[in-house]
C-alpha cells in the first residue's frame, strides 16, 4: 500500500511499475482499512469505466493469523466430533458430511459478499443460518474470520453464536443418553399438565 486517504475511502497500490486503485469496500483486512506499507494480495480488476483497480485485496498479516483463527475453531469441534464418531454410520460418510456442508456455507458467504460488493440481491439471512443450523457453522465461522462478512453485525452475531452453543449441547446430550432432552420434556409435559 502505498497511499490511502482514510476520509475518502480509497488508495493506490504499487505492482511493479503499475499503480493500482483500492477502495475500501475491494479490502478485506482485520482493520478497515490498510496501513501504508502494508502487503497486500488481490485480485486485478476494473471499474465502471474500465480502469485498473484491485479487487479481494486481503492483508498478508491476516494470513499469518490463519492458524491461531484455526486454533479458536478447533475447541469447538471437538465435542460434535465425539458424538458424530459414536453414530452407527462410516467415519468417511460423517467427515464427507460435514466438509460438504461446510463447503456449501462458506461458498454461499462469498456469494453473499460478492452480491454486497456490487449492490446486487443479497441471500437472506435465515439462509445462510439455516445452513450454520444444518451443520455449516464451522464453514460459517471461517467465512466470517478470511471473508470479514458478517463478522460484526451484533444481531446475526448472537444468532450464529446461538447456533454453535445448540450444537455443542446436542452433542453433550446425545454423549450422556438425551438425559438432559428427556428431563426437559419431562419438565415440559409436567407443566402442561399443570396448566390445565
Amino acid at each position: 500500500m502505498t497511499e490511502w486517504k482514510e476520509d475518502l475511502g480509497y488508495g493506490w497500490l504499487q505492482c511493479g511499475e503499475r499503480r493500482v486503485f483500492l477502495h475500501r469496500r475491494d479490502y478485506s483486512g482485520n482493520s478497515r482499512s490498510p496501513d501504508v506499507g502494508e502487503e497486500l494480495h488481490f485480485i486485478f480488476g476494473q471499474d465502471a469505466q474500465g480502469r485498473p483497480c484491485a479487487r479481494n485485496a486481503v492483508s498478508t498479516r491476516s494470513h499469518g493469523a490463519g492458524s491461531l483463527r484455526l486454533l479458536f475453531l478447533a475447541p469447538w469441534l471437538v465435542l460434535p466430533a465425539i458424538a458424530l464418531e459414536r453414530l452407527p454410520v462410516e467415519a468417511w460418510m460423517i467427515v464427507s458430511g460435514a466438509l460438504a456442508i461446510s463447503l456449501i456455507t462458506y461458498t454461499t458467504y462469498a456469494s453473499d459478499k460478492r452480491r454486497a460488493r456490487t449492490n446486487a440481491w443479497r441471500i437472506p439471512e435465515a439462509h445462510l443460518h439455516l445452513l450454520e443450523l444444518c451443520g455449516g457453522w464451522p464453514g460459517a465461522w471461517l467465512a466470517q474470520q478470511r471473508l470479514r462478512h458478517k463478522c460484526s453485525k451484533r444481531s446475526y452475531q448472537f444468532v450464529f453464536w446461538l447456533i454453535i452453543l445448540t450444537h455443542q449441547f446436542l452433542a453433550f446430550d446425545s454423549l450422556q443418553n438425551w438425559s438432559l432432552s428427556k428431563r426437559l420434556g419431562e419438565q415440559l409435559t409436567a407443566l402442561e399438565q399443570h396448566r390445565r
